[in-house]
């Protein structure tokens, strides 16, 4: 029979498990919704719409969405060789709300771009625009109750 003290200690137990899962990698960041027009306006790469409002995606979502990711990208021409994604690359995020819907906008660079800046954390408070580059540079939008990723956008020239 359990005491009160061991159903206490399962309880703490459970309970850091789960905010253990609940947290973004290192290498991501949930912009606020008030960046997500910014994130959007990139310079050669194709996004989607913005919509009609925002929404803050929870670490949760984030996860399904990078979970999802390295298999998607194979079905990308541009991202066959992607596939190792999430892993070495910084990534922004921003929700999107478009015809009742949310999607998570995700934009994707070389985790190594940042060491070259005098602001190495830069990338964790603004958007990061990033002209040409190659398909390194990609940003994905995933629909979240559908699970499934709805546009895929790449870099032009490297």
């Amino acid at each position: 029979m359990m005491t009160f003290r061991s159903i206490l200690i399962a309880f703490a137990l459970a309970a850091c498990s789960g905010a253990a899962a609940a947290t973004l990698p290192p290498d991501a960041v949930i912009l606020p919704g008030r960046q997500g027009a910014v994130l959007l306006d990139q310079c050669s790469r194709s996004t989607p719409d913005a919509g009609e409002g925002s929404w803050t995606p929870a670490p949760a979502d984030i996860a399904a969405l990078e979970s999802a990711l390295p298999g998607a990208l194979q079905t990308q021409e541009a991202g066959r060789g992607l596939g190792r994604a999430p892993d070495g690359w910084r990534r922004q995020y921003v929700g999107l709300v478009r015809g009742g819907r949310r999607y998570v906008y995700g934009s994707f660079f070389p985790a190594d771009m940042a060491r070259h800046e005098q602001d190495p954390d830069r990338w964790r408070r603004e958007p990061v625009i990033v002209c040409d580059g190659g398909p390194d540079f990609f940003g994905v939008e995933y629909e979240v109750e559908a699970g499934r990723f709805t546009h895929f956008g790449f870099n032009g020239s490297a």
